[in-house]
This record gives structure tokens, sequence and C-alpha cells, in this order.
């Protein structure tokens, strides 16, 4: 399966000739680039492996319309990661057609002509044999096509497309060798008998059947007469095409038609050769006309020299709008811009130039540019306020980008600068002036951050391996300093070198090192200018892969610190536990191990590093070390922050369970507890540093600590009970009642009371009352009998129901639910009370409402008692219902009056252990369609007291609550459920 190469220069009927191809069986698969006003026939390229070469020829600084695409490319080019990637991307696509295709294919780019070794390496991997077929078109309607198409967006002018013509066929002719090689001429298509003698040679060449007569006239039909559109006179040329050209296309001519002769090739690249010895100048020679050799003249007095890509023709051409098409600005430069302080490139600024060479004592004769690229650049000195000397030294391709002037290898954000510009110089150059000034702001890190990877294939390339440091180093950290103990924690995973320290900032030595780790994410604003320091150290180490990738798109050669090297002996310096002791007044951790009070399944000794507040500190127990005040530790000196990460390393090492309570968004990103040593043989379940953030009970803690070691299982839900049920006293008559209150009770027999009094006090009427005790210990169902024998008389209905064994809050509220008689039914604790109006206040607002509506819940007002100095609410459910306000979190108590109907529907109330059964049942309601409305009035107390559920229960597991929670109901969003401020650090 041969590949058919479709070669030669830009605008040279190379297209013709694929769709010509394709008219004689010869396929050019892929997707090809479709037609558009320069082209109308279509281009017969395929999108990926033209993009391919075209991202190639930038990245290596020779783009093929500019001035830039006249240079060879650079030394090793093959060898070059940016041709690496494009050889990889090629290859899959050539292996994968390589599968598909039975016979002779073809894939047509005039870019092959620059990048034929490419090809040929790529053939040599794949077995892949190659044909080339080059066309070859007259010069002169090439200038005129190319002038039409690209004087705009490259600045095409007519001697560089005079060259370019040279500079591709001479390429392709030299690579070409051992090669079958047919040469076709562009011309020719347009004669009916050389035609039909062209296409005859072009299908032997292929392997394709002689063309019988009507294919050939289908073909002839492809070959359209506009397509010659560009043809011109000599004389309406806008300049005379150079002779060595005309005999270059004369000697391609010769070898039109046929297959190349391996004699005839020989001496047509010896020629070649020959010339080389004499190339091509920049500027054009002269015509015949009076003005053409006044130009000539001051062209042979202009400087010879190259200016490589340091002059920019479209950029000079808008300084100087009325300058003539035919005449070349390189020489208006020369001869009177220069005088006039005109800027040969985008990035030379000649004022600047000048200021630079005087501060090094040069004084430039003549033309900025000559100075510059004679000797400022062979000195680094800087063309403008952009280039960045030192930045570019520090790596061979930055220099060759410098060379080039390519903004890439002139300054660390160059190549970000482009990518957000499209890859044009000038918006990216006012873009760059912009981030000098005032920083770069959060939306322009997040778009660098996001900018596809192709756009900074050329970055990775310029930044260097990471040399190795000096014994002596300075120590630089971006958002944070040597005094910070996580940066120490780090250093231990670093390549230090053996003797390693680092400098006192006061300590001047400068032959000294620096090394810098950033632990912050990448600042924003004029902080931002802090990374361009970064940009010019040797090694830059931060823990966060996204932190790593913006910090090298933005030209700072950085890497990530990775926790699993082996420490280096930075944090286990001799005498270390002592000093830490008698500066920071801290224990030697060997005294905090093994205690007998740990449950199983736990490690031996929690340190707890920090505060979850005031409730917390005050149930703290053995055997969890407690360290409060751990965020005030004074630290001096970098030595005692080194001290204080040794400190914690040891502590970890020794198999002690660390905790950082209440950890800074800051101390999350730097992940220094990562950093820190795990124990050689560690205890059933240790794990590395854990976070917990407030609120927290030390019993909740130890829970959760042993569910994150056993696997962060997810909650196994437990049915709910439905416990026997006996009537213990009733009260019947025939007035019916509208409303029913319910009371489920526990233990609570000497609160009862006061709940009941409030229910008597109900100005509501019809009023039902149903109490269920849940087999109580404490003889509270007794209690209330009694206090219903007196004056149960105010209820036209009530019951006393007992549970024989313990059901739990669900089981008491769903029987007295499943009782009463009424519609609405009003939850109240035997702990709180209602004031008088609340029955009959909701219950005004339910009978006019939606049928949708399911729940009133009214204002609650707080009192808490001395147990509970953590309580600083004054008022509940003060939001009204909406989905919204649930999703993270329960805000509307138990005390509301519920539509019966609506309780019956969703099944009742659920059994969640450790409590939140309201909370359940409000989100089962929702997920079955019904509401609920607030009645803004303060209607009931919530007593909050040491011994209520919430604190003897829920308080202590509001974690794993939680989670069963969230696995019920998806659409919440709870953060202790899903923990995403707690987790290993």
């Amino acid at each position: 399966m041969t590949l058919i190469l479709l070669m030669g220069m830009h605008r040279s009927g190379t297209s013709l000739l694929g769709s010509l191809l394709a008219g004689l069986g010869v396929p050019l698969p892929g997707r090809l680039i479709a037609g558009d006003q320069h082209n109308p026939g279509g281009y017969y390229e395929r999108e990926d492996t033209t993009a391919i070469q075209e991202q190639l020829l930038r990245e290596l600084g020779r783009w093929w319309p500019t001035e830039a695409g006249l240079l060879p490319l650079p030394d090793g080019w093959l060898e070059l990661p940016s041709t690496v990637r494009a050889r990889n991307k090629l290859k899959l696509l050539l292996q994968g057609e390589q599968d598909r295709q039975k016979g002779p294919w073809a894939i047509k780019d005039p870019r092959i002509s620059l990048l034929l070794p490419l090809w040929r390496q790529l053939s040599g991997q794949l077995s892949l044999p190659l044909r080339l077929v080059i066309s070859v078109r007259d010069p002169a309607e090439v200038i005129v096509s190319l002038m039409e198409r690209d004087s705009q967006t490259a600045g095409m002018t007519p001697w560089r497309a005079q060259r370019l013509w040279w500079h591709h066929n001479r390429q392709a002719l030299l690579e070409a060798g051992g090669l079958p090689l047919l040469a076709l001429d562009y011309g020719a298509w347009f004669e009916p008998l050389s035609a039909e003698r062209q296409l005859r040679a072009l299908a032997a060449f292929c392997g394709s059947k002689d063309p019988i007569p009507t294919t050939l006239e289908q073909l002839r039909l492809r070959i359209r007469p506009g397509y010659r559109r560009s043809h011109r006179d000599a004389a309406a040329l806008p300049l005379p095409v150079h002779p060595r050209l005309r005999q270059f296309q004369r000697n391609l001519g010769e070898l039109a038609g046929h297959d190349g002769d391996a004699l005839e090739l020989q001496a047509l690249r010896r020629w070649l050769e020959q010339q080389d010895c004499q190339p091509l100048p920049e500027l054009p020679p002269h015509g015949g006309s009076l003005r053409s050799r006044l130009i000539a003249a001051r062209a042979r007095r202009a400087p010879q020299c190259p200016t490589g890509g340091w002059f920019d023709e479209p950029h000079y051409r808008a300084q100087v709008p009325a300058l003539p098409a035919d005449h070349p600005p390189l020489l208006h430069y020369w001869w009177r811009g220069w005088r006039e302080h005109r800027s040969p490139h985008p990035l030379f600024d000649p004022g600047f130039y000048e200021a630079v060479c005087r501060d090094e004592g040069l004084t430039p004769m003549g033309a900025p540019l000559h100075h510059f690229v004679t000797l400022g650049l062979a000195r680094g000195l800087s063309p403008c306020p952009l280039a960045d000397p030192a930045w570019a030294r520090a790596a061979p391709q930055r220099w060759a980008l410098w060379r080039a002037a390519q903004l890439e290898g002139m300054h660390p954000w160059g190549a970000a600068a482009l990518a957000l510009s499209g890859g044009q110089l000038g918006p990216a150059i006012k873009r760059l002036q912009g981030w000098l000034q005032h920083g770069l702001d959060p939306d322009t890190l997040t778009a660098i951050r996001l900018a596809e990877p192709a756009d900074f294939a050329l970055v990775e390339e310029l930044l260097p391996d990471f040399s190795p440091l000096p014994s002596r180093c300075r120590l630089v950290g971006i958002g944070t300093s040597p005094s910070d103990w996580r940066l120490h924690a780090w250093l231990q995973r670093c390549p230090l070198p053996e003797g390693f320290s680092l400098l006192e900032e006061s300590e001047e030595n400068p032959g000294a090192g620096r090394l810098a780790l950033v632990l912050e994410p990448v600042p924003a604003g004029t902080a931002s200018l802090e990374l361009l320091g970064l940009a010019h150290l040797a090694q830059v180490w931060a823990p966060d892969a996204d932190t790593v990738e913006l910090l090298r798109r933005l030209g700072v050669n950085a890497r990530q610190l990775d926790a699993d090297v082996p420490a280096n002996g930075w944090l286990q310096q001799a005498g270390d536990g002592a000093a830490a002791s008698l500066r920071l007044g801290l224990p030697d951790p060997a005294a905090l191990g093994l205690s007998s009070t740990c449950p199983a399944g736990n490690p031996s000794g929690v340190l707890c590093l920090g505060s979850a507040g005031e409730s917390w500190e005050r149930q703290l127990r053995p055997p969890i070390w407690a360290w409060p005040a751990f965020d005030q530790v004074v630290i001096s000196a970098p030595e005692d922050a080194r001290l204080l990460a040794s400190w914690l390393n040891t502590c970890s090492a020794k198999g002690l369970q660390l905790v950082r309570l209440q950890p800074s968004e800051a101390e999350r990103h730097s992940r220094a507890w990562r950093a820190l040593a795990s124990p050689r043989d560690p205890s059933p379940g240790w794990l590395p540093a854990q976070a917990f953030m407030a609120p927290l009970s030390p019993a909740e803690l130890m829970a959760e600590l042993n569910w994150r070691a056993c696997g962060r299982q997810p909650p196994v839900l437990a049915p709910t009970p439905r416990p026997v049920v006996r009537q213990l006293w009733s009260r019947n008559s025939t007035q019916p009642v509208t409303a029913a209150v319910c009371i489920s009770l526990f233990n609570y027999g000497d609160r009862i009371t006061t709940a009941l009094e409030s229910v008597y006090s109900q100005t509501h009427p019809d009023l039902e009352l149903v109490v269920v005790d849940d087999a109580s210990g404490d003889g509270g169902a007794q209690t209330v009998i009694r206090w219903l024998e007196e004056r149960g008389s105010r209820f036209p209905r009530a019951l006393v129901l007992q549970h024989e064994r313990n059901g739990g809050l669900a089981a008491s509220r769903n029987t007295a639910f499943a009782a009463a008689a009424a519609p609405w039914c009003f939850v109240l604790d035997a702990d709180n009370q209602l004031e008088p109006e609340a029955v009959a206040l909701t219950l005004s607002i339910a009978t006019v409402a939606p049928a949708a509506i399911a729940v009133v819940h009214p204002l609650l007002e707080v009192v808490a008692s001395s147990e509970r100095p953590d309580e600083q609410r004054t008022l509940m459910t003060g939001r009204s219902w909406q989905r919204t306000h649930f999703e993270q979190g329960n805000y509307v108590d138990a005390m509301t009056l519920v539509r019966r109907s609506a309780w019956e529907q969703v099944g009742g109330y659920r059994h969640i252990p450790g409590g939140w059964e309201d909370y359940d049942f409000w989100c089962s309601l929702i997920e079955a369609g019904f509401e609920g409305v607030l009645c803004p009035q303060r209607l009931a107390t919530y007593f909050s007291h040491g011994s209520s559920m919430l604190a003897t229960e829920t308080n202590l597991q509001r974690r794993a609550v939680a989670r069963q929670l969230q696995q019920l109901h998806p659409w919440l969003t709870l953060p202790l459920a899903q923990a995403s401020e707690e987790a290993t650090l």
C-alpha cells in the first residue's frame, strides 16, 4: 500500500493535482479542507495532517509565509519535542489508514516540501513505501496568487514570494534523494495534448490503469480555465522574476511529465547546491525602469546583513502606509525609516534599545536594527521592555526563539499571552503589557488554565531539566515564608544535596541558590507579579498538579512534589526532639505513645491539633491528646518552623493518629500533612492526618475515625419498628374534632405536665389529644393518666397509648397519627410547650391552603438551659417552606401542624438511628409533591437542655445521621454527609 505525497510550492496547483488523482481512483482519505474564495474547488488537504504540520512549523519558528519560513530548520529539529509530538500524531493517523487502504493512496500538503525528512522517518518506521509528486508552476503566477491571498495576513511581498518559491522547490528536490519522483507542470494542464500526456504519466506513476477516453474527458472537465486567473504578462508583474528562478523552472520543466531519471535528478541537485554559494539576497534586484534602478542603487548601499525574523513587513508598512507596493519595506527602513525612529518589528523599540546600549557603554551608529542583529543579539541586549534576557539565556531553546523574534522565548508569559490572543502577536503584546502593569486577574488565570494544551506545547520544550541545588540556599515561598512549618514538611521530600542548609534572611551570600515552594494557590492581581521572580529559579516545587501546570504555562520551571519520595533527613536531625521541647515547649512524642483506653479498631492515641469550640474542649478525655492552641504557637525563626515540622513528623512516625481541627483552605491546598512520615508498622485503624470541622464531639470523632479506617462503608438503613400498642386511657364523645395534638413521651415524666397544660390552654375547641408513651421507665404514663382524670373533660376525644417495648421517635409519632381521628395533627414533644393560639392560628391557615399543603409551621422561641451554653438560637423556623432551604439541612422543627392524609400517603415517619426523623419526613413529603407554609407568629417554645434527644444522641453522631439522610434523599447536599471539607489532608 504505497503512500503518494503531493507537494510543491503553495499556490502551485497541488489542489488541482489532488482532484485529478482522486479522479484516477487514488483516494485522498480523511476529512478534507473545504473550498473558499481562494480555492473554490477545494484544497484536497486533510484537516488533521495540515494542522499538525502547520503547528510544527510555527513551533519551530519557521512559519512558511514569513521571513522566518525562509530560514533553514533548526539544527537537530527531527529530535526536538515538538517534532516528536507531531511525528507521533502523524504516525497514529498513518497506521489507521494503512489498515484501511487496499491500494495506493495519497496525502496532499505543500508543507511536505519543507518537512520531507519527517515523512521519510515515518515511512521507515511503518514500512510504508513513498512516492513523490511535485507540482511546478510558473513563479510569476505564484507571485500574483500569493500577493492576492497573503499580502494582508502574512505581509507577503513579491520578492519574498519568489524566495519562497525557490525555497520550497529546492528543499523538496534536495530531500527527495532515492525516492521515486514525478514532476508535473501546472501550465501544461491547460493544453489538451500536454494534459493528456501528464494524466497518463500520473496514472502510470501511481500504479493506476491507463485512463480510457471517457475517464480522460471527465478529468479534463476538472481543469477549468478560471484556475489560471493569476496568469499575467511579464510587464504587469510587480517585480520581474529573478533569472535563477527562471532557470530552476526550466530545469524542472525538463523533468515534467515523466518519472524522473536518476541522473537528471542528480544533475539538478548538483546545480542547486552550486546556487547555495550565492543565495538569493533579502532585498530584490533592480528592474529595468528608472524607478527600479534608483531603488536598486539604494539597495546596494544598504547593510547586507540578514535580519532573520527581526523585520516584520506588515508591522513596518502600517507605519508607512504611503509606501508603494514595489518598494521593499526593509530597504525603506535601511535608507530612511530608522532615521524617523520607526520600529522594524513589534518587539523592537528603537528608543528603548538605544537606552539599553547606553547603559552598557555602547553607542549605536546608524540603524538600531543593524546594531542589534550584528552585536546586540550576541550580547543579549533587550530590544524592548517586554524582553527578559536573563530568562531567555537560561535555556538554549529560549535563546533560539529570542534570536528568531518569537515572543515565547523572550518573556515567561509570552506563550500565555499568545494563547489567549489566538496566536496574534500584536494583541499578545498589548495583553502582556497590561499583565506586567496590573498582574494577572482571576479570569485571566482561569483562561490560561483552561486553554488548549496544544497552545503550550512549545512551553514544555523551553523548561529545562532541574539543575542540582548548591548546599546553601535561600528558601522562597509564595504566599508564605520560611517560618511556615508546611514549607519544611515538604522540604524533606525535595532532592537536597548532602549538608544542605538554609540562609537566614539577614545573610548575604551572592553565590547561594534559591529554592521555591508554592503551597498556596497561584495569586491573582499585582501579587501575581511575584511569579516573574519564580521564572528565574532553577527549581520550583508545588504539591498541587493544577498549580504546577499553571506555573509551567507561565514560564516557571515547576515540578510536582511527591509525598512518596523517600525523606531526605531534613526533619530528622540530631537533637530535634530536645530542641522542640526547649524552644517550643513540646513533649517528646514517645511519651504520647500507647494508651490502654483506646477502643478496638482505633490507633494507639489520637493527637488533635486545634479546637472545635468550647463544648469540644469541655468533653475532652483520653485517649485523645489535644493541643487546642496549635495555631497560636510562636514561630520566631525558620528553625522554629523546622522544629515544629520535625515534631509533627515524629508524632506521625510514632503511630499517633493526627487530627487537624478547623484547617484553613490554604492549609488544605498545601497538602503539607501528606509530607509527614508514616509509621513503619502502623496499628490497625491508623490513618494519615485527618481533617474535621466544628461542630464535633470527642465521641463522634472516635466513631468517625473508625468509620474511615473501615473503608467509609455506606450506612445500613434500619427498618422502622412497629411495637405492640396498649390503650391505657381513653375518652370519646360524639363531638367531632378538627385537630389533634400528638405527644410522644419517653422518660420525660418530670416535664410532661407543662406540655399538657399548654395543650389544655388552646383556644381551639374541637381538639383531640393523643399521648403515646414509648415504654418509659419513669412512670410518665401514669402522670399523664392522673392529669387526664382531672382535666380530660376539656377534650372531646383523648387517648393514652403505650408501646410494650421502646420503638423510637418515629414509631411513637406513627402510633399517634394512626390513632388520631382529626384530619390535622399538631406534633408536640413532651419537653416543649404551645402558646394558646397555636392550634387555632395554624389550622386557620391550613383550612384555606391548597390541597398540596401538608405542613403549617409557626415560629418557635428557643429557651436554653444552663446545660447548653453553646445554644445561640433565639427563634426557629423563621424561613418559609422552600425545597432549596432543605437541601443543606433542616430548619423546620417537629412542632408543626401536619395533614394526616399526607402522612399516610408517604408511609409515615421513618426510623433514623440517631435522630432527624422529622427532617426525613419533610423530605419524603417534598418528594411526594407536598409543600408547607409558614405561620408568621411565635406559637411554641422549644426548650434546649442537656437531656434532649438532640443533645444526647443526634449531636454525638451528626455525620453518620447526615450520611443516612443523604443516601435516602440524593437531592440533598448535606456538608457533613459529603465531607467536602473533611478528609485526609
